[in-house]
């Protein structure tokens, strides 16, 4: 039976530094034919060290931040369960202290039926932390999944702007330019087009999944890529980490308030309830916005994980290179990973 292991890495680190102990024990007490067990000493050596490093890099980007002033908060979100996954604890936080929170939804799923089902689910979700139904708004403004339409994010932009000004908010929560999914991305990137200098809110990217992969900027996913080798015994459930070295924000939650997020994902049947309930009921994560960054791609494709996983499955039969470097391929609704120019482009279109 295999242990699952949720957003606490430590347990992981000390099995696999245990493992690699153990490992060298043997290869220094067995006698003749001891060789073999090198290679594995090795090996798990170096996971030891991944990991242990990883376990730093968490203490060093990681800061506990406490949710206490009530806010105008503006969640822009392209589907319903991800402003629960993203910023759920501090949407119902904000509630009791009698701020006002608003949720708006861009990107409305495309499956017939499914739109009335998933905002169904969002009301439910919701009511959990106190809002009404008035206090979630859908505007469609993003392309469908797979189209390229500049126009119509033009369109968006204007239309994003003039909700933000009729808000009037002092924080905003997007999703993180990331490379995980390309509504996400494209949300970002206009949120980013569109502030000004003159703007007095907050700004917050949250991350929720992305291919990127870094020894340094992302210590939760490398744990899990090591734990993998626990010979199927332990998997690790870690939350997002961000893309490039930027501060995560730790919005503290009472056990009580982790539990009431447990239940608000827990309405999205329609996503797998039972899995966004397990894997996703962390405390909230985000990132300060950086309108400084190149916009162009969400990370430097060219020196990733991504490329040589995605080289692996080139050169090597697809079941093998997707045990080694297991992972997204691209950004979802795209080919390969978010090019932001070309999105946005108005000579571009498919």
């Amino acid at each position: 039976m295999k242990l699952r292991v949720y957003f606490t890495p430590a347990p992981v680190v000390l099995a696999l530094i245990a493992i690699a102990g153990l490992f060298w024990l043997a290869w220094l007490t067995t006698a003749g034919g001891r060789w073999w067990l090198l290679p594995f000493a090795l090996f798990y050596s170096v996971l030891a060290a991944f990991s242990a490093w990883s376990l730093i890099r968490i203490a060093a980007i990681e800061r506990r931040r406490a949710w206490s002033q009530p806010a105008r908060l503006l969640v822009l979100a392209p589907h319903e369960d991800d402003c629960v996954i993203s910023c759920g604890g501090i949407g119902l936080r904000n509630a009791r202290l009698g701020g006002v929170t608003r949720i708006v939804y861009l990107a409305p799923d495309q499956t017939p039926g499914l739109p009335e089902i998933r905002a169904a689910e969002a009301r439910a979700a919701w009511a959990y932390a106190g809002l009404l139904e008035s206090d979630l708004r859908h505007a469609p403004l993003l392309p469908p999944l797979r189209r390229r339409d500049p126009g119509k994010l033009r369109e968006a932009a204007a239309a994003l702007r003039a909700i933000v000004d009729d808000f009037g908010p002092t924080t905003i929560v997007v999703p993180m330019f990331e490379g995980g999914h390309i509504h996400h991305d494209m949300l970002a990137a206009l949120l980013g087009t569109i502030v000004t200098a003159d703007d007095r809110f907050e700004v917050f990217e949250a991350p929720e999944y992305s291919p990127y992969v870094s020894l340094n900027n992302t210590p939760h996913r490398t744990i899990a890529l090591c734990a993998r080798w626990l010979f199927g015994l332990v998997s690790y459930y870690g939350p997002p980490d961000g893309i490039d070295g930027r501060s995560v924000e730790l919005f503290q939650l009472a056990p009580e308030e982790l539990d009431i997020k447990r239940r608000m994902l827990a309405c999205f049947a329609s996503q797998n309830a039972a899995s966004l309930a397990a894997t996703r009921a962390y405390p909230d994560r985000l990132v300060r916005m950086n309108f400084e960054r190149d916009w162009r791609q969400p990370f430097d494709f060219n020196h990733s994980y991504l490329r040589l996983a995605l080289a692996a499955r080139r050169f090597l039969p697809r079941a093998i290179a997707a045990a080694l470097f297991p992972g997204a391929t691209g950004t979802i609704g795209r080919d390969t990973l978010t090019d932001w120019q070309q999105e946005w482009s108005p000579t571009i279109k498919t």
